[in-house]
This record gives structure tokens, C-alpha cells and sequence, in this order.
């Protein structure tokens, strides 16, 4: 057995479903697999939908390597209420929740200290003394900052793969009361200097941990999301007579402007240029908010398709003319799994957003462009041209397995 041990606590591991379980799902098989003697705690998940990453973890549930423990946190608050009794329980439970939670009562880790800290425990007597955890849910990463007092030679790594107080797209925070949010920027505060490193999917949120908190800088880790070729040994050809640029995943009600950029620039091009127009198909595929889903029509040769299996997302990736993001102003220096997935198929990435990292660092590499409000006529013609991808680049480095090396290379295993 390897003498380099290390404790992840994913809160979404598989079989949880989510995008949230995706990262460390690759990073604990490809651990595992590099040699790594990996253990998992994860919540435990009693629904009955699957997670796309379930065939990355097999090896290691055959192992015995994924554990589970209790959130205590309510389910009724985690669906949406289907009649008049479910929603006067909803309301019933919210109140509890809001009187038993001092921070972020939509949390669904707030609950879980006694559970999780047992477990952990169990763990660190067996010799796992190098625990990594990955956000969000936020909170109980504050709760290993007690595991840290009582057995000091403990290394705790954060990995933090979303915003956590200066989220403004997901997880409520724009919406807690000022003391509520100034309980959770208090955790924020001690968790990232209580914790010996620091990992994240992006520079921006390390600089803002730098900026707030005045940690330092050698404390934060840049492992960035990428991409696994293996999920790439299916593809589907293109069944379409018009050229399709594709957007996977989910569409929030925050990125609104952005999407609105695309939108109003159809328009306009059905209006001035209705023979180009005409050649291209624009489809989505994964979930949207219902705000949005009027401007889909085949008038605009825009179309929502909904979930499909991720093989099948896979296959439209490598079929499709390019492929969209669509970024918040507080995102706008975000690398998406969806990201490197278009870019592992050396794909044209049209950025809609406002000008960010993102944007810059496709026009860099010449990866694709940053949309503007009235540039996507030159951008689908540039495409048509093959103009992108004409420059050398290494997209090696965001193989996962390629990632996985570069964070053995950062942790302590002992």
C-alpha cells in the first residue's frame, strides 16, 4: 500500500449528480490510479438520479474508497414543492432553518459538524493526515479548522472551485441579511488563513483571498479545471444541413447581458445579412433559466434541446462549428470545465461577457474572440475563414491526467 495518503472531502462526489462532483471525480481516479492512497468522504446521497462521473470513481468504489456521512440537512428544502402541503412544509422547515443557521441557511453543509468531524477523525487515526476539501458548499470547510487545533501535524488543503462572499451567480449570497453575510465573510476569513494551502480553479478568486484577507501570495495554488480525453472516444458526426454552434451546460439568470449580446446581434443579422444568417444554427444543450426560454425560436435559429447524457454532449462538441460561453461581470475571469472541453477540441470559443481573462486569454492564443455588441458577424465569418487555432499551442497541460501530476507535485503526502 502507498505511504502517500490523502483525505478528500467532496461534498457532490459521485454518486451525487452535479457538476460539482466532475473535478474530483477525475483528480481522485487519476490519484488512484498515479499510486495515490486516496479516501473519500462524501454526502451522503439518497436520490435516484445517477452523476454523468459515476465510471470515473468505479475503480475506487471497487476499493473501497468512498465513505459517506450524514448532512442533517433537510431534504424538502432541496427540491421544489409540488403541492400545497409540500410548500406549507417548505415554509415550515425554511423558518427552522433560518433560526438554527446563523449564516447561509441555503448551505447544505451547515449541518453537517458532528457527522463530518467523526468521520474525519476515524481517518486521521489512520494515518490520513493530509485532508483536502473542496468548496463550495462553503461552511463546513470551517469545521476541519477544529480538527487543525486538536491534531496541529495535520495538513488541511482548500480547494476552492466557485466564489464563496463575493459569489454573485450562485449559492444566495447576494441575498443573505448583512448579518448573516458578515457571519459568512467571517468564516471565509478564518478558513483561508487557517488552512495551510490554498488551491483554486482560477487566479482571480486566489487574488481576491490575497486583496481581502492579506494572505499571502505563495499560499495560493492555481490547478485549473481541464479536460480528460478519454470522455472524447465517442463522437457523433454533425446530422445537420447548416453549420451548429453549440452552448452546453447551464444558462443562469445572472448572465442575462451577456446572452442578451447574442440575441439582439441575430436579430440584427436575419435583418442585414439574411443569406448568413440562414447557414447557421445556434443550439443549447443542458439547462437554462425560464426567463429565457421565449427567445428560443426557429426564427432566430435558436434552439434549447435540454439534457442529454454527457457521452452525447461529447459528441456535439466535436461536431459543432464553435462553441459559446456565456460569463458573468463577476465571472469574467472564469476557466469552465465546459472551457477546456471546447478546447480540447480545438474548437473557436466565442466569449459573450464583458472584457474579462477569459476573453483575453482566447484572443491571445488566438482560441477564438470576445464578442462584443456587434462583432459576431466578423467572428462567424473568421470561423468560416478557419482562422483560429493557426498559432502553436500546447493544450497538454489541461489533460486531467497532466493535472494530476501538477498537484502531487504541490501537496504533502506523508
Amino acid at each position: 500500500m502507498s505511504n502517500k495518503k490523502l483525505l478528500i472531502i467532496c461534498f457532490s462526489f459521485p454518486p451525487s449528480p452535479g457538476i460539482g462532483g466532475r473535478r474530483w471525480a477525475k483528480f481522485a481516479s487519476y490519484l488512484h490510479r498515479f499510486g495515490t492512497d486516496v479516501q473519500v468522504l462524501s454526502a451522503e446521497y439518497k436520490g435516484n438520479q445517477s452523476s454523468e462521473w459515476q465510471k470515473d470513481t468505479e475503480d475506487l468504489e471497487k476499493a473501497n474508497k468512498v465513505h459517506f456521512f450524514k448532512t442533517g440537512y433537510p431534504s424538502i428544502i432541496q427540491q421544489v414543492p409540488k403541492n400545497i402541503f409540500e410548500k406549507i412544509k417548505y415554509h415550515l422547515v425554511l423558518s427552522w432553518l433560518k433560526r438554527k443557521v446563523k449564516g447561509n441557511y441555503y448551505d447544505r453543509s451547515s449541518l453537517c459538524k458532528v457527522h463530518l468531524l467523526n468521520e474525519v477523525e476515524k481517518f486521521i487515526k489512520l494515518g490520513y493526515r493530509s485532508i483536502l476539501i473542496t468548496v463550495g458548499p462553503f461552511y463546513y470547510s470551517k469545521y476541519l479548522l477544529e480538527i487543525k487545533r486538536k491534531y496541529p501535524d495535520v495538513r488541511l488543503y482548500l480547494d476552492v472551485r466557485d466564489p464563496w462572499t463575493n459569489n454573485k451567480t450562485a449559492f444566495g449570497y447576494w441575498n443573505l441579511s448583512p448579518k448573516r453575510f458578515k457571519f459568512e465573510k467571517e468564516a471565509e476569513r478564518e478558513v483561508v488563513n487557517g488552512y495551510d494551502k490554498i488551491l483554486t480553479v482560477a487566479d482571480g478568486i486566489g487574488e481576491f483571498f490575497v486583496t481581502e484577507y492579506g494572505i499571502k501570495k505563495d499560499k495560493i495554488i492555481t490547478l485549473k479545471n481541464g479536460f480528460d480525453s478519454l470522455d472524447f472516444q465517442h463522437k457523433t458526426n454533425q446530422d445537420n444541413s447548416k453549420q451548429v454552434i453549440i452552448f452546453t451546460g447551464n444558462l443562469y439568470e445572472k448572465a442575462e447581458k451577456s446572452f442578451l449580446m447574442l440575441v439582439n446581434q441575430l436579430k440584427a443579422l436575419k435583418v442585414n445579412n439574411n443569406a448568413f444568417f440562414e447557414q447557421y444554427e445556434i443550439h443549447f444543450y443542458g439547462e437554462i433559466h425560464p426567463n429565457f426560454k421565449h427567445y428560443f425560436t426557429p426564427e432566430l435559429n435558436l434552439f434549447f434541446k435540454g439534457n442529454i447524457p454527457l457521452s452525447d454532449v461529447f459528441g456535439k462538441i466535436a461536431s459543432a462549428k464553435a462553441c459559446l460561453l456565456f460569463l458573468t461581470d463577476d465571472l469574467n475571469y472564469s476557466f469552465s470545465t465546459k472551457f477546456y472541453e471546447y478546447l480540447s477540441q480545438k474548437k473557436p470559443i466565442i466569449v459573450f461577457s464583458n472584457p474579462g481573462k477569459t476573453g483575453e486569454f482566447v484572443e491571445e492564443h488566438n482560441l477564438g474572440r470576445q464578442a462584443t455588441a456587434v462583432n459576431f458577424i466578423e467572428i462567424l465569418k473568421a470561423i468560416d475563414n478557419n482562422e483560429f487555432y493557426k498559432k502553436e499551442f500546447d493544450i497538454s497541460e489541461f489533460e486531467v491526467s497532466n493535472l494530476t501530476k501538477q498537484l502531487i507535485g504541490h501537496l504533502e503526502l506523508n
